[in-house]
């Protein structure tokens, strides 16, 4: 009858059916010191940083406050001169936009001026003779 030939199967072959992926990122296994060695790591640790954690964080806060400040005083608020320097024209944007903002239209002028009643001033009527620059007595 039939002979089942039972074969080893190549490299080939298995790679087929099960398919391998190698992992190159892996991280290293976790090596954990013996108790001497950490002995010796909290010895040397008393020559690393003496500054406390909170110190870097309260760095990089002021990191990137401060810069950002400096930038606006030099470019808005610092006194340059009258001479022309490289912020002028941002200075002289910022002015017409200031007024823009802080002044009214003709439009808006006539309204208000519309809208308000006209003022009449009366002037103090003196009565007597009055030498002119002086008071009466």
């Amino acid at each position: 009858m039939f002979k089942i030939n039972h074969f080893r199967p190549t490299a080939l072959a298995r790679s087929l059916r099960t398919p391998c992926i190698r992992f190159y990122s892996k991280k290293p296994p976790v090596i954990r010191p013996t108790p001497s060695q950490n002995q010796s790591a909290e010895q040397d640790s008393d020559d690393g940083d003496f500054r406390p954690p909170w110190v870097y964080s309260a760095s990089h806060i002021l990191t990137y406050t401060l810069i950002p400040t400096a930038i606006v005083y030099c470019v808005f608020l610092a006194d340059w001169g009258e001479r022309e320097h490289v912020f002028s024209p941002v200075r002289r944007w910022t002015m017409k936009y200031k007024e823009s903002f802080f002044s009214l239209s003709p439009d808006e002028a006539s309204l208000i001026e519309g809208s308000q009643p006209p003022t009449t001033i009366e002037l103090p009527v003196t009565t007597g003779s009055q030498e002119e620059g002086r008071p009466s007595s």
